[in-house]
Parts: C-alpha cells; structure tokens; sequence
C-alpha cells in the first residue's frame, strides 16, 4: 500500500548529478569540448568540476575522479524489452537533448567516443547511443521540429547530409516561415517547396561564389 501525504512537502526540482570519472581532465574535456557543456569550477588537485548547460537549464553535473576499479558506469539492464537498448540489453540512465542530433553525433565520433547505436529518427524525435570516457552509457535526443523535419526531408531528397551553406539557408527560411506557422506546417507540397528554394539558392552560391552571398540570402 501506498504512503499517504500527509503534509505538503514536495520536492520541487534537482539540485546536481555526480558521474564518477577516471580522468577529470579528459572528462571536462569530453563534456565541455565535445558535448557542449559549460565549465563552472573545477578543483584538478582535489579532483571534482562542475560542469552545466550554457542555457542554465536542469541541473548541473559534478565530474569526481576516483579509482577506474571503483566507478558504477550509468546504465543497467532492463529485464524486459524496450527500444533504447544496447547489444548486452543495458538501458541509458542519462538521455540529453541536443538542437542538432546529426552534427553532435559528428562531433562526438570525431573525438573517437564509442557509438553504441547510430542516429535514429521516428515521427517524433530522433536519437543516438554513446558511451562517455568512462562507459556511462548516454542517449542524445533531438526533439522533431520545423527544422528537423525539413532537414531530413531535405537529405533525404538530395541522397547526402546538407552542407553547411544549405544548413543557413534552411535555419534563415524556418525562422522567417515559423512566424507564419498555419501556412507552414500546412501541407507537404508547402515544404518541398521550401526544399526547392534552398536548392535553387544553393546553386545559386555555388555558381557565384562568395561574392554571391548577399544576393542568394535573399529570401
């Protein structure tokens, strides 16, 4: 049975999390270069940081340096079956959000991490697997929006990732057309329309040039 209430104490937020870390260094390096996260102290010789989001949102995460033997990696094996597992059927303690899922996986293979499970995108919101320094198992999860959609819709059309120019032009069209959102997330036509025009815009540049920047940002 159940406890009753009894008074009208709640907890109300998170104060911190604590990962355990076998090399501080190149933990804070790894969350704060990689990642993205922003270092708000650390203490190297008494081995403690503490790392947090640059928004100041949720709690913030204190990097403690103890013995490799000694560290309970952040994951766990669900005995039942769920979606977001890895090869052993560990399940992530950790999941973060990110504003662009594709370009921090990049990010995060190019500074050698393990990648457990490649990105993945559903109707709602798409996600990838890692392990940290340490073998915390995280997962990286981008909420779908108008300019998720697009993007994959546009890589998908064009049969490679977008380049960075066509990621401007994309990020330029979404916020002038979020503004009218009925239009926008109306029908699909409307959207590959916009896939069209970034196209157009984007030979456009590759035509002229540079020089030819302030023309093709032209909306």
């Amino acid at each position: 049975m159940l406890s009753k209430k009894t008074n009208n104490a709640d907890v109300i937020g998170y104060c911190c999390m604590r990962f355990p870390v076998s090399d501080l260094k190149k933990s804070v390096d790894f969350y704060c270069n990689v990642l993205g996260y922003e270092l708000n102290s650390a203490d190297f010789q008494f081995g403690e940081a503490h790392v947090a989001l640059k928004n100041g949102n949720g709690p913030g995460i204190f990097l403690m340096e103890t013995k490799k033997e000694d560290i309970t990696q952040l994951k766990f094996v669900f005995p039942r079956s769920f979606f977001i597992t890895n090869s052993t059927g560990h399940v992530t303690m950790v999941e973060i959000l990110t504003n662009d899922l594709l370009a921090l996986h990049e990010r995060i293979k190019q500074a050698g991490a393990d990648i457990d499970k490649e990105p993945v995108f559903t109707d709602d919101f798409g996600y990838f697997t890692f392990y940290d320094p340490d073998g915390h198992y995280i997962r990286a999860v981008e909420e779908r929006g108008v300019y998720f959609d697009l993007k994959q819709r546009m890589s998908s059309t064009l049969k490679r990732d977008l380049t960075e120019h066509e990621n401007q032009l994309l990020r330029g069209l979404c916020e002038k057309l979020v503004l009218n959102s009925k239009s926008f997330l109306a029908p699909s036509s409307r959207k590959f329309e916009v896939i069209e025009r970034v196209s157009q815009n984007n030979e456009a540049y590759n035509r002229n040039g540079a020089e030819g920047r302030g023309r093709n940002l032209i909306y």
